[in-house]
């Protein structure tokens, strides 16, 4: 993870669409980099019976950093904190019952 804490302010949560939206207020790339950075996700079911995760971000940079490099690594760390999450939910079923 590139970086060692961070603080969000939950915008929505609706349990009954498995659907939320949060706001990076601390943390991070906060005053490195992000100037903000939101993220809506979503959980639909799959065809096969399992899940599909479908994120939205957006993100303001401060001016001179590289888009693609601060992208690159957001993406990158919010896919291993699903894997996590996913393995996790799989080794321990009971878990979300």
């Amino acid at each position: 993870m590139p970086f060692s804490h961070m603080k969000e302010r939950l915008e929505f949560l609706d349990v009954d669409k498995c659907e939320c939206k949060s706001t990076l207020v601390e943390g991070g790339g906060i005053g490195k980099a992000i100037e903000t950075a939101t993220s809506h996700i979503k959980v639909e079911p799959a065809a096969n019976g399992g899940s599909v995760v479908k994120v939205e971000s957006t993100y303001k940079l401060l001016p001179g950093v590289e888009v693609k490099d601060e992208i690159t690594k957001a993406k990158e760390s919010l896919t291993g904190i699903f894997k996590t999450a996913e393995a996790y939910l799989i080794a321990n079923p009971d878990a979300y019952n």
